[in-house]
């Protein structure tokens, strides 16, 4: 449970569990595969009473035909079935869904029939007839496996996500430093050239337009060469409070008049402790993806709280440390997010935008940032419903 204010909607951090998405928290379905149509039902109306979402199909082309249809996640399969084998149809099941887990119910029950069973893919096994505790304990182990397999591909996508970021954060840092030796040759002569050209307007309009682009060369490689660094220097302690007000007049100006921004800053904010200038760089990156996010115009919201972090809360499972937070969140009211591209949206180098308008490193930044601190990063979304960021940084706890 979360403390502190508002009620909070989940989100997915950094790549968390798909039933911590907004919106999206999966039923816990259930196909029922069996010829008998009395026994399909009786045991469809006992796991619809236990919360169970339920699909029945009563051959295997009914059967294939509802896997195609939606995503299940748990299969009850009689073995035989009339028109065909119920080991050969959990053996189609696990070619055309090999996360389908599979539980083989029969009257017939035999070492050979178990045995041919689980070689097919079956994960467990049930007899007729069969009490109905033992059959929700099956299935209550089924979806434990479920959570146990998901964990574990949540933990290798995590590692292959931190080890893709460093290995873009040492790429960047070298190409920004040997950029950067190029800019600061190129800065110096257009400085001496801007100081003989004072008497020649029409020129000197030229260098200086140069010296400013030059200038925002440098500010990139300065942006990317924070992207490679994690060292924690120049940490300061400061208040959102007080830097958030200057920071929404500058993304005001920065914006399209038809993006309407907003703020609100709760009483008592906990100061946090940051590194120099990402604030404003990762503040700067969300609102320029969320104006994209609005051809039309819309509205960006700005909201920062004091958040306390418990044990037994779901973030925690996703790697939020419990403890005292400030949530700063971003809100539009834009395309919103598909899951398929709120799953890869901090993958580095991602971007749905067309070729050249997008370098798909802006919220790996702001993540990278955020982790630097010791906090995460949230994504709310769905698709015609806009996007929440939510950036959890923890609170500065001030030495005794």
């Amino acid at each position: 449970m979360i403390s502190d204010d508002n009620d909070l909607p989940a989100d997915v951090i950094g790549e968390g569990p798909l039933p911590e998405v907004a919106g999206e928290a999966e039923e816990k379905s259930v196909l029922i595969v069996d010829d008998d149509v009395d026994f399909a039902a009786s045991l469809a109306g006992l796991l619809r009473l236990e919360g169970y979402g339920v699909r029945v199909a009563h051959d295997p082309q009914q059967a294939l035909a509802e896997l195609e249809r939606q995503r299940l996640a748990v299969a009850l399969v009689d073995v035989r079935l009339g028109t065909g084998s119920g080991v050969d149809l959990v053996r189609d099941f696990r070619q055309h869904n090999p996360d389908l887990v599979c539980v083989m119910v029969t009257a017939y029950a035999s070492i050979d029939t178990a045995v041919e069973a689980l070689q097919a893919g079956a994960y467990d096994y049930l007899c007729k007839p069969f009490h109905s505790e033992d059959l929700l304990a099956t299935l209550s182990r089924c979806f434990e496996r479920i959570r146990l397999l998901e964990e574990k591909r949540l933990a290798a996508e995590r590692l292959g996500q931190k080890q893709r970021m460093e290995a873009m954060g040492q790429l960047t840092s070298g190409i920004a430093h040997d950029f950067n030796n190029v800019l600061a040759v190129l800065l110096s002569n257009l400085r001496w050239l801007e100081e003989r050209l004072a008497d020649r307007p029409e020129l000197a309009e030229l260098v200086a337009d140069a010296l400013d682009a030059t200038k925002s060369g440098s500010d990139l490689t300065t942006r990317l060469l924070n992207f490679g660094s994690q060292r924690l220097e120049d940490m300061t302690v400061v208040s959102l409070a007080v830097e958030l007000p200057p920071l929404m007049r500058m993304l005001g100006r920065t914006l399209d008049d038809a993006v309407s921004i907003s703020l609100t800053v709760a009483g008592d904010l906990h100061p946090v402790q940051l590194p120099s200038g990402q604030l404003e760089t990762s503040l700067l990156n969300l609102a320029l993806n969320a104006r994209d996010a609005m051809p039309d115009g819309g509205s960006l919201h700005f909201d920062a709280r004091n958040l306390t972090v418990k044990p037994e809360d779901a973030r925690v499972a996703s790697g939020l440390l419990p403890g005292r937070y400030v949530l700063l969140s971003v809100t539009d009211t834009g395309q919103g997010m598909p899951l398929a591209v709120r799953r890869r949206a901090l993958q580095p180098l991602f971007s749905t935008k067309p070729p050249g308008q997008g370098s798909g490193l802006g919220l790996p930044m702001v993540d990278g940032f955020v982790r630097q601190v010791g906090g995460r990063l949230g994504i709310v979304s769905a698709p015609g419903k806009g996007t929440c960021i939510n950036l959890y940084l923890p609170a500065h706890q001030s030495p005794c």
